[in-house]
């Protein structure tokens, strides 16, 4: 199994041979405030356009990126949220370099203080900016429900008139198949997304943006070459862990993980990475080109044998169904997963448990806005949760979320958990009714 794990870590390095294109830069505010992309002052934003058009980059706006040949260098300068900030000290910058910029608005914020007014998105257009459509309220787009989705994702009736918006920047990264679908349903023609380039042909749908960082004036040609986003020493990282975990191990074999889905599509954004420590150690990988994913997962030091664990499996979405085989600890593995109408999915899959065939199914469903059930049952274990995100700090997409649910079989007891959101990174702390205490880390593009 050392070549899965070795897969994992390839995917785990957002670089390839060929320039990272197209190279978006994704700020907030400007000239004020601290952070990593929240902010950037006048004077770095123009050296960031120098360094990239020293490196033969030219700029366009997210639309025009989206339709452009790999071959072809081209680069964006995104805001997002709809700061004034953008149009006081930004603008007269990018006017000057003769550099078109594409500003994503929070439409509920539009006119209010702190934000972009009308007339001030317009002479942007008129300037040949692109205005894109950041949702309706920031939301976290992939916790809602399809009416919600609709609701968030539809341009507002103010665009009537107006050339709309034709492309969407998913609040906080989070997005999955039924919000990009959803986003192509409201006329939208491409969807940034967050993290490290495509290995293959980029979505349109979900476009790249690697994280900015503090030292991107020393970084950025680097970033621009291979496409480097700050998640790459993170994941390189776990599946090293992972596969020296495992090396020279005389563990016995255990099942997969029982909540652990090998045709991973419908709720997959462009990629997902968790790692979880409780009594037992858990490594997931998800990532997504176009209609097909791999996924990843390890575990180690199960049970009173420290049993061992390691699978994967490629999918293809056939929607509304995805397919998956693979291989595990075990021998052969496969999967099937069915969309549930922008509701969630069911899937199931069957491997060799203990010498003979084992089955195990699932499912996540999203009933409304913000709440999620789940479910899993294999040979020795059934799981049901109930997790909800608390109606606070609404305008960062409701970051905390509470738990709980019961388990049946190995591990049997009641659970409870919560979980905080940070952009698209989350921390997950749960503890059982025996007192039996556990943490998981996410991170999704």
């Amino acid at each position: 199994m050392t070549w899965i794990v070795a897969l994992g870590i390839a995917l785990s390095l957002p670089w390839s041979t060929a320039q990272a294109r197209p190279v978006v830069m994704v700020f907030h505010q400007v000239g004020t405030g601290t952070g990593l992309s929240l902010s950037v002052s006048p004077e770095t934003l123009r050296q960031r356009v120098m360094t990239l058009r020293s490196l033969g980059y030219r700029f366009v706006t997210s639309t025009e990126a989206a339709s452009a040949s790999r071959a072809d260098r081209v680069a964006v300068i995104q805001f997002d949220d709809g700061f004034e900030s953008v149009y006081q000290l930004a603008f007269p910058v990018l006017r000057e370099l003769g550099v078109p910029g594409t500003a994503y608005v929070i439409w509920s914020r539009l006119n209010q203080p702190g934000s972009m007014t009308t007339a001030q998105l317009a002479e942007l257009r008129a300037a040949g900016w692109e205005i894109g459509n950041h949702s309706h309220s920031h939301a976290t787009l992939s916790d809602l429900a399809p009416r919600g989705l609709q609701r968030e994702l539809m341009p507002p009736s103010s665009q009537a008139g107006e050339r709309p918006a034709r492309c969407v920047a998913y609040p906080l990264n989070r997005h999955d198949a039924r919000v990009r679908r959803e986003a192509k349903r409201q006329g939208m023609q491409c969807g940034v997304a967050g993290g490290p380039p495509a290995l293959g042909r980029t979505d349109p749908m979900a476009l790249p943006a690697p994280a900015i960082t503090a030292w991107d004036d020393t970084l950025l040609p680097l970033r621009a070459r291979w496409g480097i986003d700050a998640r790459a020493p993170l994941l390189t990282a776990g599946f090293i862990y992972a596969a020296a975990d495992g090396l020279g191990s005389d563990h016995p074999p255990v099942s997969p993980p029982l909540t652990w889905n090998p045709a991973h599509y419908e709720l997959l954004g462009n990629g997902a990475f968790s790692a979880m420590w409780r009594g037992e150690r858990e490594l997931r990988l998800a990532w997504r080109e176009g209609a097909w994913s791999l996924n990843l997962a390890a575990r180690r030091g199960v049970g009173t044998s420290q049993g061992r664990y390691t699978g994967g499996a490629v999918a293809l979405n056939l929607a509304p169904l995805t397919v998956a085989a693979g291989v595990d600890t075990n021998g052969p593995l496969l999967g099937a997963a069915l969309a549930l109408g922008g509701y969630g999915e069911v899937w199931g899959r069957t491997s060799h448990v203990n010498g003979s065939w084992g089955w195990a199914w699932g499912g996540t469903l999203i009933p409304a806005d913000y709440w999620q059930v789940t479910g899993a049952h294999d040979h020795s274990s059934t799981h049901l949760g109930l997790r909800v995100a608390v109606p606070w700090q609404n305008s960062e997409g409701r970051p905390l979320r509470v738990g709980g649910g019961y388990r049946w079989g190995v591990d049997q007891g009641a659970y409870a958990e919560v979980e905080y959101h940070v952009g698209s990174y989350g921390m997950a702390a749960e503890v059982t009714a025996t007192g039996r205490f556990g943490v998981r880390f996410t991170s999704v593009w």
